[in-house]
C-alpha cells in the first residue's frame, strides 16, 4: 500500500455515478456541491476538491437518486455546503427532499468550529424546512468550541435538527483519552451527540497525523470505562481501494467453548458468560 497518500484516497472516483454524485453505500449517497471550504484541513481527503473540483450535476444527480429506490439517505458535503448562500443551499435541497423514498438529509460541515456565525436565523429557517436534517459538525478539540459555536449550534437544535460531531485522531494534538474525553463530554453538555472518531486516511501529506490503529483502541478502550456511551463516538477508519469504513473496538471476546464465551472488560478482568 503507497504509504506516502493517495490523491483520492476513498477512491471515490470509481464510485462516482452522475458528476458531484458518489454511490458507494447501497442505501446512501453523497452530493459534492463546492470545492471551497472555510477551513482547509492538511489532514482532508478530499484535498483533491480544493483546486480540481468540476462542479456537479443537480439534475443528474435527483434522476439518479430517484431511479435507485434502495437510497434513503444524502449527504450534502464539499467542501462546506454552508459555503453557499441560503439560497443555493435551498435549490439542492428542495428536490431531493421531494423524492418520497428519500427519509433524511445529512450535511456535513465544517462551519461551526470555523466559521459559525455564518449560522444565523435567516441560514437555520432556510435549511428547517427540509426536515428531517442532520447536522455532521466536523470538531477535533475542545479549542475550537467557542462561545460564538455553542450559540449557532444552539439555535440549529432549537430548530429540530440534531447534530452529530465527526473528529479525526490526529498525532500530537488529540490522540490522548483524556483531551477527547474532554472534547466528546462538552458536546454531549451542548446537545451534539460525538458519531465519529476517524483514522486519519491516507491522503497525501497526512502521514505524519496518522496514530496506530492499536493505539487508537487504546484510547477507545480508556473512554468506554470512563465516560457515558453517549459521549464515545465509533472509531472508524478507511480501507485502501475503496473498500469502505469499518468500526474498530476492543477484543471483548477472549475465547469460547461450546455456549460459554469469557469476555474481558475495560478493566481488564474477564468474566464467564453463559450464552442461551
Amino acid at each position: 500500500m503507497k504509504k506516502t497518500g493517495f490523491y483520492d484516497p476513498l477512491c471515490e472516483n470509481k464510485f462516482e455515478k452522475r458528476r458531484g454524485l458518489i454511490h458507494r453505500y447501497p442505501d446512501r449517497v453523497v452530493l459534492t456541491v463546492t470545492g471551497r471550504c472555510f477551513a482547509y484541513c492538511r489532514f482532508c481527503f478530499r484535498k483533491k476538491n480544493w483546486s480540481g473540483f468540476n462542479g456537479f450535476d443537480l439534475s443528474g444527480a435527483v434522476e439518479y437518486i430517484k431511479e435507485n429506490k434502495n437510497i434513503q439517505e444524502v449527504l450534502i458535503s464539499g467542501g462546506d455546503p454552508f459555503f453557499l448562500s441560503d439560497e443555493q443551499l435551498g435549490r439542492i435541497l428542495a428536490p431531493i427532499k421531494a423524492i418520497d423514498h428519500v427519509k433524511f438529509i445529512r450535511i456535513g460541515t465544517r462551519v461551526l468550529s470555523s466559521n459559525p456565525l455564518r449560522i444565523d436565523n435567516n441560514c437555520v429557517s432556510a435549511i428547517a424546512e427540509y426536515k428531517p436534517l442532520w447536522i455532521a459538525a466536523h470538531i477535533n478539540h475542545t479549542d475550537e468550541i467557542t462561545k460564538e459555536f455553542v450559540n449557532s449550534a444552539s439555535m440549529i437544535i432549537d430548530a429540530g435538527i440534531p447534530i452529530v460531531a465527526q473528529t479525526v485522531l490526529l498525532k500530537g494534538i488529540n490522540d490522548n483519552a483524556d483531551i477527547l474525553e474532554r472534547l466528546f463530554c462538552k458536546l454531549v453538555e451542548i446537545g451534539i451527540k460525538p458519531y465519529y472518531l476517524f483514522g486519519c486516511d491516507y491522503a497525501q501529506g497526512n502521514g505524519h497525523f496518522r496514530v496506530p490503529i492499536e493505539s487508537a483502541v487504546k484510547i477507545i478502550n480508556k473512554l468506554r470505562g470512563s465516560i457515558s456511551g453517549l459521549c464515545v463516538p465509533n472509531f472508524s477508519f478507511d480501507l485502501p481501494q475503496g473498500g469502505g469504513k469499518i468500526i474498530v473496538e476492543p477484543d471483548r471476546l477472549r475465547k469460547r467453548y461450546k455456549n460459554r464465551y469469557v469476555f474481558v472488560n475495560f478493566e481488564g478482568k474477564e468474566f464467564d458468560y453463559d450464552d442461551v
